[in-house]
């Protein structure tokens, strides 16, 4: 005599034994429920033998079900703590009334009354159940309130139609012996009908743990089978203790009794909270409030076919249910319509910031590629012309350095506005990146008029922060014919560069158009561009490493690595193939190539030497830093070469953070967050370096070698040197001097207490083999490890992967 309940806290699934050893609880529960049928099934020691195993099986049962609860709720907290003492509420109640039930048979030896204090412990288990599922944390996702009001309608009024023809409506039709009596019968199946809704609801929520509450939600139907079996037999009088239906609440505590085992032996302390995001759960959850509806249409069905038709309150629940179905699918319709209006919206922003530049709203490097090469076909085809200017602004460097980046952003969007200005609305405009911009025209306009248009756009000075700035453009042009044969967008891009780079020797200011003899600084990227495409694309930039040592001792304690190229058995210089390869766009790759190459023999080299707190530095793109998904790729790498985050540093320049500084700190934020280290490097080169000190997450300053190559011979340089020591000791950063030749130069450094340095003076850039070998030899052992190039004075680095900013690095 009883009813059910049950609690959770959960979103896993499966049924299997958890931990701390619940494969016991499940084998002994599952031996003693088989036990206990046999006895019931064959009247074992007669009737007073049933009568006793009945009764107190279902007192220890209960007893067992409070004691794991209570577990469960002592090693809980907050919300999940509250819903567990609930459950264990409740089932302390149900074996208070089981305990009087118990003195009536076993010692008064007479039958229970009915009703009795018993039932008002049997009838209060259903409120604790109830109340526990209700404070059970779940996540809801938003504008669902509606479909989980909509879903416990249909639920509860299906319950109530399987109810009342199986159980309810021979209850309402026996009556009872008196008012009260006939309450406390009816009670009985409504309190069933509300601890199965609530654990139905409960599945079709996303919960914090899963496994806990599919037990929970099995030993309601246990416990609504039996109850609904007893209150049938008790209003036809057929009832007796040791009826088989009494299994039902056995099984029903035993497992509520695994269901709290399994949450406390969980890590302490237990769930304390739901996580913000909804976690996976399995799609049949969402058709679990239908379940009911199609049980009481069959069993109606059923009943019918037996030739009873359906009643007033069977006819309203079932209509009531059917109501609720149709307003949950009209809710569903609406949300689904404004899910993917959402997602268009999404998309539509997501193309926006796919295809344009983020600050001046212009398309960006991607979107001008696919206008350009659409362009080129129409030429092919078609024979139309085709220019291309590339337009880049004479000293802007020098805005950031003297106003700061906030007013060089504000500078570039006032640029964009008046060459905007300058065009018709055909012409694509873009910002390629920094203070580039390239302008595409697909048509018969002058193309030498637009160019001058252009510069001459920038004559009119600017006011910014009170400040009257008078900035200049260099425009390259160079020009498609229709008779021409067609080009590649790499081949337009680059004449219009060496255009462009024309105009600034000419004095800068002015427009230049492309012809085949002008003098190329850059103009081999014609020849060059595809071969460095198609190396970097396979993979066949090498790795040199230049050792990080401490002054005092030469003791190796990192590495920078560097981009190296080899084209037709000739050594490309970095400061040629850099620039390169970013006009061409591919720095990505190459970072991608040259950071992957750097983690791999880092692993290698960590597991030789036994030191897994060598360093390796990787030089990464100013792009790099305003990409979102960086960090991520990032971890990735760091988690699949096994790694510490630590032993990886990233170098960055000052460029870098010149595009958007706010999101630049949020990305080097999250890299300081993954654990990897932070360099700025070639320290000293601009004005705003000490604001990014104080603004950027960062481990370490390389100085430049323009700082260092003269500290042993001009006493002005060492005391800037010493300067900048002083400045980053008190901000918590270690000092790199690089390009260290001379011993007097050491010397010096040794004396100021820089302790770490690279140069040829220790060692120049070397393969893999020859590092392997030199650090075998030098290396600091893993009891000395006291100094690298981290944040602390033990951790710290910059160095530089494909040394994309500085190209002197990469010789």
């Amino acid at each position: 005599m009883a009813s059910g309940g049950a609690v959770t806290s959960g979103v896993s699934s499966g049924l299997g034994p958890g931990p701390g050893g619940l494969r016991v609880w499940w084998i002994a529960a599952g031996a003693l429920l088989v036990a206990f049928g046999l006895a019931l099934g064959f009247t074992v020691g007669g009737p007073k033998g049933v009568l006793y195993t009945d009764d107190l099986a279902q007192f220890g049962a209960a007893l067992t079900a409070v004691l794991g609860t209570g577990w469960a709720a002592w090693r809980s907290t907050g919300r999940v703590r509250a819903a567990w003492s609930s459950v264990a509420a409740g089932a302390g109640l149900w074996a208070s009334g089981q305990g009087v039930w118990c003195y009536y048979e076993l010692i008064a030896h007479h039958a229970t009354p009915f009703p009795s204090l018993a039932d008002a412990g049997y009838l209060l288990f259903p409120v604790g159940a109830a109340l526990g599922l209700w404070l059970l944390p779940t996540i809801h996702g938003h504008g669902s309130r509606g479909r989980w009001v909509l879903d416990g309608g249909i639920i509860v009024s299906s319950l109530v139609a399987v109810s009342w023809a199986t159980s309810l409506g021979a209850v309402a039709q026996a009556g009872g012996d008196s008012r009260f009596a006939f309450a406390v019968s009816l009670a009985y199946p409504v309190g069933d009908i509300l601890i199965l809704s609530m654990a139905i609801l409960a599945l079709c929520r996303p919960q914090v743990e899963r496994r806990e509450l599919v037990l929970l939600s099995l030993a309601m139907v246990a416990m609504a089978i039996a109850d609904s079996a007893f209150v049938y037999l008790n209003a036809t009088g057929a009832y007796a203790t040791g009826s088989l239906s009494d299994i039902g609440w056995v099984a029903a505590f035993l497992l509520l009794a695994i269901a709290g085992a399994n949450a406390a032996s969980r890590p302490f302390p237990a769930v304390k909270s739901a996580p913000e995001v909804a976690p996976d759960r399995p799609a049949a959850s969402t058709m679990l409030p239908y379940l009911p509806l199609l049980c009481a249409a069959v069993i109606l069905f059923g009943r019918r076919v037996q030739g009873h038709d359906l009643d007033a309150v069977e006819f309203v629940s079932v209509s009531v249910a059917f109501a609720m179905v149709l307003a949950r699918q009209y809710l569903t319709v609406r949300d689904n319509r404004a899910l993917l209006g959402v997602v268009a919206a999404r998309e539509e922003q997501l193309h926006l910031q796919a295809f344009h530049d983020q600050l001046t709203g212009l398309a960006n490097r991607a979107l001008f590629i696919n206008r350009a090469e659409h362009a080129l076909d129409l030429h092919r085809r078609d024979l139309r012309p085709v220019s291309v200017l590339f337009c880049d602004l004479d000293d802007f460097k020098t805005v950031n350095d003297t106003l700061g980046h906030a007013a060089g952003d504000e500078l570039l969007i006032r640029v964009a506005e008046r060459l905007r200005g300058a065009l018709r609305p055909g012409d694509t405009l873009a910002r390629l990146g920094g203070d580039e911009f390239a302008v595409l025209l697909e048509d018969g306009d002058e193309p030498a008029l637009v160019g001058a248009r252009l510069v001459q756009a920038l004559h009119d000075p600017f006011t910014l922060e009170d400040r009257v700035l008078t900035v200049r453009a260099s425009v390259g042009l160079t020009q498609l014919l229709p008779e021409e044969q067609t080009p590649t967008v790499d081949d337009l891009l680059t004449q219009a560069d060496i255009a462009m780079y024309a105009a600034k020797r000419a004095g800068k200011g002015q427009l230049a158009c492309y012809d085949a003899t002008m003098p190329r600084t850059s103009a081999d990227d014609l020849s060059l561009r595809e071969n460095l495409i198609e190396a970097i694309r396979y993979h066949r930039i090498q790795v040199a490493y230049q050792p990080i040592v401490e002054v005092g001792t030469g003791a190796i304690v990192g590495l920078e690595a560097l981009a190296r190229w080899t084209n037709s058995g000739d050594a490309v210089p970095p400061t040629r193939f850099i620039p390169i390869a970013q006009r061409a766009g591919m720095l990505g790759e190459l970072t991608d190539h040259m950071l992957e190459q750097a983690c791999s023999q880092l692993s290698a080299w960590s597991a030789q030497v036994g030191h897994d707190q060598l360093q390796v530095a990787v030089n990464v793109p100013p792009s790099a830093i305003t990409d979102r998904m960086f960090p991520g790729t990032i971890a990735a790498l760091l988690d699949r070469h096994r790694i510490d985050p630590a032993q990886l540093v990233l170098e960055i320049t000052e460029e870098a953070l010149l595009e958007d500084l706010p999101l630049a700190r949020e990305i080097t934020r999250l890299l300081h967050e993954i654990g990897v280290r932070l360099s700025l490097d070639d320290f000293g080169t601009g004005y705003s370096s000490l604001l990014h000190l104080q603004t950027v997450h960062l481990d370490s300053v390389k100085i430049d070698r323009d700082f260092t190559s003269k500290i042993d011979t001009d006493p002005t340089a060492e005391r800037l040197l010493d300067g900048i020591l002083v400045l980053a000791g008190h901000l918590g950063l270690n000092v790199i001097a690089e390009g260290i030749e001379r011993q007097t130069q050491a010397d010096v450094l040794q004396r100021l207490g820089c302790r770490l340095a690279q140069g040829y003076l220790y060692a120049p850039p070397a393969g893999q083999r020859q590092i392997s070998d030199l650090l075998a030899n030098t290396v600091r052992s893993p009891s000395q490890r006291q100094v690298n190039f981290g944040s602390s004075p033990a951790r710290s680095t910059n160095w530089a992967a494909t040394d994309m900013n500085s190209s002197q690095d990469m010789v």
